[in-house]
C-alpha cells in the first residue's frame, strides 16, 4: 500500500470516527428539515447507483423502512379524518373536510407509491422530492380543526413522524433519511459540505483531531484507474446535466501517460475538450478559475493538467465551482494532477474561520492506485 493511500484511509479513518462521536447528539436536526435532496442531487445518486452496484440493495432496504413508518402516519390521519367526520363540527368545519380527504389521498398515492419497485433512477425517484410538501399540506389542512394536529401525536404512540417537539409537530426527515443518510457518499452537495458548528460543535472536534491537511485528505476517494475510466464514461453517456467536476490525482506510478490517456478520452467522447497545462503546482484562485468556466462554450470541458497540487487549491477550486453551479453550470472540469501536495502552503480560510460550508465535501477528488 503506498504511503499516500495509507495517510487517505487514516484521515477517512479519523474524520468518521469523529462523525460518529458528535453527529445524532442534536437527533439529527439537519436532516429534519423535509426533503433535502434535489433533482441536482438525485443525479448525483443516479450515479452513484450505477457505479457501486451494492449501494442498490442498502438504499432498498432503507427506503422500505422509511415507507413502514409512512404507512403507520398514513394510518393515524386517516383515523383522524375518521374521528373528525363522526364528531358534531360546525358548517366551516364540514366545508373544510372535502380538502382533508384530498391531502390524505395524497399521502395515500404517495405511500403506495413508496412501496412499488419503482426504478432507482432520476425519473423513478423524483415523485419522492414531493414528501415534504405533502406532508406540510396535510398538517395545513388538519391545523384547520381544534385538537387534529395533537390527536396525531396521541394516536401515534410514539410511532411515525408525529412527534412533537415543543410546542409543535417535529419536522420531517429527509426522505433519503433512515438512521443515515441513505445517499452514502453520494448525498446532495449542500449536504456533504456541512460541518455543524452548534453545539456539539462538529467543525470544531474536526479542527481538535484533524490538521487541516488531514481534512483534505479525508475527503479523497482511493479508486482504480479503471473506475475512473468508466467514471468519465458514465458521465459523457448519462449527457452534461450529471456533469460533476473533478479531481483525479496519480497513479503514483504512469500518472503522466494515464492524465494523456484521459485527455484522450475526454476529446474523443466530449464535443470540444479545452485543456490547459500548468507549470509545477496547480494555484489557481476561484476567480481565475471563474474566469476561466466563463469562457467556455456550451458543452466544452476544461481540462487542467498540472504536476502537484494542496488542500488550498482545492478548496478554491470547490469554492468555484460551488458559485458556478449557483449560475446553473454544472461540471465540464476535471483538474489532473500527478501528486496531492502533503503540505499547504496556508491552510484555507474557510478552514481558519470555521465556517459551517466546508466546500470539499462536494467536490469529487479521486486518488489512483
Amino acid at each position: 500500500m503506498s504511503d499516500t493511500k495509507q495517510r487517505i484511509l487514516a484521515a477517512r479513518d479519523r474524520l468518521d470516527a469523529v462523525i460518529r462521536e458528535i453527529c445524532g447528539a442534536c437527533h439529527d436536526s439537519c436532516c429534519h428539515q423535509g426533503t433535502m435532496m434535489g433533482v441536482q442531487g438525485l443525479r448525483r445518486l443516479a450515479r452513484g447507483l450505477t457505479l457501486e452496484p451494492d449501494l442498490a440493495t442498502r438504499l432498498r432496504e432503507g427506503l422500505a423502512a422509511r415507507t413502514l413508518e409512512l404507512r403507520h402516519d398514513l394510518r393515524v390521519a386517516e383515523k383522524v379524518l375518521d374521528l373528525l367526520r363522526a364528531s358534531s363540527l360546525g358548517a366551516e368545519a364540514q366545508d373544510a373536510l372535502p380538502e382533508l380527504q384530498r391531502r390524505v389521498d395524497d399521502l395515500r398515492r404517495f405511500v403506495e407509491y413508496m412501496e412499488t419497485e419503482f426504478p432507482l433512477d432520476v425519473q423513478g425517484m423524483t415523485p419522492l422530492l414531493h414528501y415534504s410538501a405533502i406532508r406540510h399540506n396535510l398538517l395545513r389542512s388538519l391545523r384547520r380543526f381544534p385538537g387534529a394536529e395533537a390527536a396525531l401525536s396521541t394516536l401515534s404512540r410514539g410511532q411515525g413522524s408525529f412527534a412533537f417537539r415543543g410546542r409543535k409537530l417535529a419536522p420531517p426527515r429527509c426522505i433519503f433519511h433512515q438512521d443515515r443518510c441513505l445517499a452514502e457518499s453520494w448525498k446532495p452537495i449542500k449536504c456533504a459540505s456541512f460541518f455543524c458548528t452548534n453545539e456539539p460543535n462538529l467543525l470544531a472536534h474536526c479542527r481538535q483531531a484533524m490538521s487541516f491537511d488531514e481534512f483534505v485528505l479525508a475527503a479523497v476517494r482511493v479508486v482504480s484507474t479503471d473506475f475512473v475510466r468508466k467514471l468519465l464514461a458514465l458521465d459523457t453517456r448519462l449527457g452534461s446535466d450529471y456533469w460533476e467536476p473533478k479531481v483525479i490525482i496519480g497513479p503514483e506510478a504512469g500518472a503522466v501517460e494515464f492524465h494523456e490517456d484521459l485527455v484522450a478520452l475526454l476529446t474523443e467522447t466530449r464535443p470540444r475538450v479545452k485543456t490547459q497545462r500548468e507549470e509545477g503546482r496547480f494555484m489557481k484562485s476561484t476567480n481565475e478559475v471563474l474566469a476561466d468556466v466563463r469562457r467556455l462554450g456550451a458543452g466544452e470541458t476544461l481540462v487542467y493538467v498540472c504536476q502537484s497540487v494542496d488542500g488550498a487549491a482545492l478548496y478554491e477550486l470547490a469554492v468555484a465551482m460551488d458559485r458556478a453551479r449557483g449560475q446553473d453550470w454544472h461540471g465540464g472540469l476535471v483538474l489532473l494532477a500527478q501528486q496531492l501536495s502533503e503540505h499547504s502552503f496556508l491552510a484555507h480560510p474557510l478552514w481558519e474561520d470555521q465556517m459551517i460550508s466546508q466546500p470539499l465535501g462536494g467536490l469529487e477528488v479521486y486518488f489512483c492506485e
